[in-house]
């Protein structure tokens, strides 16, 4: 099943491995992380018009950029 056309995606992280994903449908979303099994995860919304460029660095950690999709 899709999604509703407009319906926001939601950005996953895992807060222990760094472990990250991107769902089209917020009711596939699990509460426990797939690769470490920790149940620290944060999400949040993803917008249609939106994009995120994801980027790890192990002296700043985790670096999200977003923008709007032209």
């Amino acid at each position: 099943m899709l999604p509703k056309p407009g319906a926001p995606s939601i950005f996953i992280l895992c807060e222990t491995c760094f472990w990250c994903a991107t769902y089209l449908d917020k009711t596939k979303v699990t509460d426990r992380c797939p690769k470490c099994s920790a149940g620290i995860l944060s999400s949040f919304p993803i917008m249609p018009d939106e994009s995120f460029v994801f980027g790890y660095d192990t002296k700043r950690g985790v670096e999200l950029d977003f923008a709007r999709r032209k």
